[in-house]
């Protein structure tokens, strides 16, 4: 009994210690004052196209914490948004007018040499890229129509890496339909924007007259507005920007308007694929994610060996205060605190915002109570109970025991440190919008 009770003395008394970080975790990962400090530091080796004055300037301010002045850099950079590219995606179902839409945009007619093929099949049709004719940075590509071969339904864009374009131009003609939400949504869950562009709005005014001796135009334009706003948002899109455009009276309605709108907000897209190139090559979040999962086998290993002593919820009550204390040291490595939240907010003059983006309810408030429900989602409330009883059989049952505490608790730290780091780069997106 007295080897028992030493152990469990030793075992607390290391996992509740002050010295814990250094013991468990790299020092570095332990100085949440400077995650996010060293995150926006760690960005400059990416940020080629700064000026040397300007890298300068980026340094000294993500040294001194200000992180609002430090994003203000890269935002100001002329040359850096001159040089960015910005690929723009036309895309929609077959038959909606994607090609004639860019023709339209560079001011060719169909038959033109250089213009978009209107007559190809679409079930032939590849990707292909067209430059825009103002800004030479930009390319727009006219994607195949979705329902084809190439670009079937409902398959997470099918034979069409969406990941590769920056920006999208949802092209719909006629009424709303499913594959637009979806279209749309998919758009938004890989975190980009798109504009909603409602095309042949001539050939649904001529329907209308045909319907009515006399009508409003605005009216009938301002309804199709609507009811394609009203779609989207149910589609859970918040603030869609939605056009409606002729073909053949490219200057009429509101083209003029989506071409001033995309002028205006190209340093903002540009900008935008900034600051996800940088999330994206960013070795700050894999680096503290390896450095964390490579100390998890120690935590679980600890639990095995709670699991094999045959008292009463112990090995429960074990597990839970692990969740807890490793949740909240996950938390710190990863700016997620409630202190490194408010110097974020802080630095981005931002009031409560961030904590709203985090998803892993553990996160926002570690907690006892929903450690203990993941715990039993993670191994079941029978087995748990079953676990005490296998683990009071000598020999053999407490190897159970001790592999099945083993595998749950390491299961269960890789996914919470998975979660966390997902959350981290919400966090920081959000703060950069």
């Amino acid at each position: 009994m007295f080897t028992v009770c030493s152990l469990i003395n030793c075992l607390w008394e290391q996992s509740t210690d002050h010295g814990w970080n250094w013991c468990f975790f790299p020092r570095k990962m332990a100085d949440t004052r400077t995650f996010w400090a060293d995150l926006f530091l760690e960005w400059n080796s990416h940020l080629g196209d700064l000026s040397q004055e300007e890298s300068e300037e980026f340094q000294a301010a993500v040294h001194a914490g200000n992180l609002t002045e430090a994003i203000t850099v890269v935002k100001k950079s002329d040359a850096l948004l001159k040089n960015t590219k910005l690929n723009v995606a036309i895309t929609g179902e077959c038959g909606s007018g994607k090609s004639s839409f860019i023709n339209a945009i560079r001011s060719l007619a169909d038959d033109d040499e250089g213009a978009a093929e209107t007559n190809v099949m679409e079930s032939a049709k590849e990707p292909t890229s067209y430059p825009h004719p103002k800004h030479t940075n930009v390319t727009m590509w006219d994607l195949p129509g979705i329902g084809t071969p190439n670009h079937p339904a409902n398959t997470d864009g099918g034979k069409v890496d969406f990941a590769r374009y920056d920006f999208f131009i949802i092209i719909t003609a006629g009424r709303f339909r499913e594959s637009d939400a979806n279209l749309a949504q998919e758009i938004e869950q890989m975190g980009k924007k798109f504009y909603f562009v409602r095309s042949k709005v001539d050939e649904d005014l001529r329907n209308e007259k045909k319907r009515k001796t006399e009508i409003n135009e605005e009216e009938v334009l301002q309804r199709i507005r609507n009811d394609c706003i009203r779609n989207l948002q149910k589609a859970g899109i918040v603030s869609p920007q939605v056009f409606l455009v002729s073909r053949w009276d490219f200057e009429k309605y509101d083209a003029p308007r989506l071409q001033e709108t995309f002028l205006n907000e190209l340093d903002t897209h540009k900008r935008h694929v900034i600051f996800r190139h940088l999330l994206n090559e960013s070795e700050v979040f894999n680096w503290k994610k390896e450095a964390v999962e490579q100390q998890i086998w120690k935590q679980a290993f600890k639990s095995g060996v709670i699991a094999t002593i045959p008292l009463p919820f112990l090995s429960v009550w074990w597990d839970v205060g692990t969740l807890v204390d490793n949740m909240t040291k996950f938390c710190e490595s990863f700016g997620l605190d409630d202190d490194s939240i408010k110097a974020l907010e802080k630095s981005m003059r931002e009031s409560g915002e961030l904590k709203t983006v985090i998803e892993f309810p553990l996160a926002k408030e570690t907690s006892r109570d929903e450690a203990l429900k993941l715990l039993k989602e993670a191994t079941g409330l029978v087995m748990m109970i079953a676990k005490y009883f296998i683990s009071m059989i000598p020999g053999i049952g407490t190897v159970i025991a001790a592999v099945m505490s083993y595998r749950v608790m390491g299961r269960l730290l890789r996914t919470f440190v998975a979660r966390v780091a997902e959350d981290s780069q919400r966090v920081l997106k959000r703060a950069l919008e």
